[in-house]
């Protein structure tokens, strides 16, 4: 069986101060990256529709592979005919922009533009 608790002693003196220090200088690196694509032919939007990567091109009118810089540290902006989209409306993945079903439909000729905002961070001290 233990007793009870004695009385507490004075505070003892406060321990040595840490280093100094400082976060330095923080660099953010936007990189953007837009795809194009104009559809040949009217898009019915009644089920799902994939565009491969593919069939995009880039700033430089290359054609792309996939879409670079998805991630984490990235957004992305769909614009139909000029107009940004809401969210709701798609799916990307690295090989592919996937229209949801919402109805309605994409004409012929009309410009579907991929925006892919991805950030970097440098630090220095």
């Amino acid at each position: 069986m233990q007793g009870p608790s004695g009385s507490s002693g004075p505070q003892g003196p406060p321990g040595p101060a840490g280093p100094g220090g400082s976060v330095g200088t923080l660099t953010v690196l936007p990189e953007v990256n837009r795809y194009f694509y104009l559809s040949p032919t009217d898009i019915q939007l009644n089920s799902p529709v994939t565009i491969p990567a593919t069939q995009f091109t880039n700033d430089q009118g290359q054609p792309v592979t996939e879409f670079v810089t998805l991630g984490p540290s990235s957004y992305s902006s769909l614009f139909l005919n000029g107009i940004l989209q809401k969210s709701s409306l798609s799916r990307i993945s690295a090989n592919a922009l996937t229209l949801n079903a919402m109805g309605g439909t994409i004409y012929a000729g009309t410009s579907i533009i991929l925006e892919i905002i991805h950030f970097s961070v440098i630090m220095d001290p």
